[in-house]
């Protein structure tokens, strides 16, 4: 039997769909990555109680992936490693350099049936564990998510602070803007405001650029938020790199980017969180699971040798902070969203993902439709 051209051109409609669709499960779930979920719940809540975001870091995500997945294959419900590692060894070998010789970091573990958003929940709701996640010790953090054959959740926090890496944030981490005009969030060191030798302290003036070079830049004291235009109204990716200065003269550098966008354009959210400069941690504590047993970390002891950071540049003369020349344009950015409030509310488990499983259903329904005319061939 001969196809007539509309059942010819349904044919290739229902090809197409059985093709592609396994492409678009694949990208929805990578839109749908558990780690980049809790990451941006955790800034979010940050912003909200007026504390700056945490930096991401490949590092500290390393070390908390590779315990999320021993926790899923021996069935751990704690800190402790299979093979009786401490975060603080697992933090180290992935060359991750924190202060007092890689001690000041601390690991947070929940698992559970639940979501990411569960776990949230349960440390929104409980102030010890709320305490570590808002701590001014910490710059920086690394997710690590396993789920085991039981379909329990796995998610392990890992936090810490580098000497002399202090992140930035563009719009508080957004990854576009319609604007040129954008806010820059900047850090300072609170984990060792004195500093430490070489590395510096508490910066007390920035200067801003677009290039590496600061030939135009003036030092200004430091803000917690800093206006800053962007180089051009063209869209595409923009840096912004920021010095900071401590009391001492001794200096470190950061950077952030964004992409600049025309008005009414959109663009698809990367799965992946970009890695900043700038890395931090606190001193210690360690979190639990929501019904579920977790064992806390032990406490972060104090003292040690410091490794040398070859990324800051020390001068050799302290200068007097000078007031920026010309006023930078106030902003147009407003800051992200908080949280929802039903995330302080009782966990009454996580609402299905629709947008992965109607792409299911229309991937059965085209396998579906193609037997039917398979069929009606024959």
């Amino acid at each position: 039997m001969r196809l007539t051209l509309g059942r010819r051109a349904l044919l290739i409609l229902v090809m197409v769909l059985a093709l592609g669709l396994p492409g678009l499960v694949e990208e929805a779930a990578l839109q749908d990555d558990p780690s980049r979920t809790f990451y941006e719940m955790i800034n979010q809540a940050r912003l909200e109680e007026g504390l700056p975001p945490l930096g991401w870091s490949k590092l500290l995500s390393q070390a908390a992936q590779a315990h999320a997945e021993d926790m899923a294959a021996h069935t751990l419900t704690g800190s402790e490693g299979s093979d009786g590692s401490t975060h603080q060894q697992r933090i180290r070998e992935v060359g991750y350099q924190a202060w007092h010789d890689g001690l000041l970091v601390n690991e947070f573990v929940w698992l559970g049936l639940g979501s990411a958003e569960n776990a949230m929940r349960w440390v929104l709701n409980h102030p010890e564990e709320w305490e570590t996640f808002t701590s001014d010790d910490y710059r920086e953090v690394g997710i690590g998510y396993a789920t085991d054959e039981g379909g329990v959740n796995y998610f392990v926090v890992d936090f810490g602070s580098r000497p002399g890496v202090l992140p930035i944030f563009i719009n508080d981490g957004a990854e576009s803007t319609d604007s040129p005009v954008v806010a820059v969030r900047v850090t300072n060191e609170e984990a060792v405001p004195l500093g430490e030798v070489s590395r510096m302290g508490k910066a007390i003036e920035v200067r801003i650029s677009d290039d590496l070079d600061f030939a135009t830049a003036e030092w200004q004291p430091w803000e917690e938020l800093l206006p800053w235009t962007l180089g051009t109204t063209e869209p595409g990716t923009y840096p912004v790199y920021v010095e900071f200065r401590d009391g001492a003269g001794r200096t470190t550098r950061s950077e952030d980017t964004i992409r600049l966008i025309s008005s009414g354009e959109t663009i698809e959210p990367t799965a992946e969180v970009p890695e900043v400069t700038p890395e931090t941690p606190p001193p210690t504590a360690t979190a639990a699971p929501e019904s579920v047993t977790v064992t806390p970390s032990p406490t972060t002891p104090d003292g040690g040798a410091a490794t040398p950071l070859p990324t800051y540049v020390p001068e050799a003369t302290p200068t007097t902070p000078v007031a920026a020349a010309t006023p930078a344009p106030e902003p147009t950015w407003t800051p992200l969203p908080s949280p929802s409030p039903t995330l302080r509310e009782t966990d009454d488990g996580a609402a299905p993902d629709w947008t992965l499983l109607t792409v299911i259903l229309l991937q059965a329904l085209a396998w579906a439709l193609g037997i039917a005319l398979f069929l009606r061939r024959r």
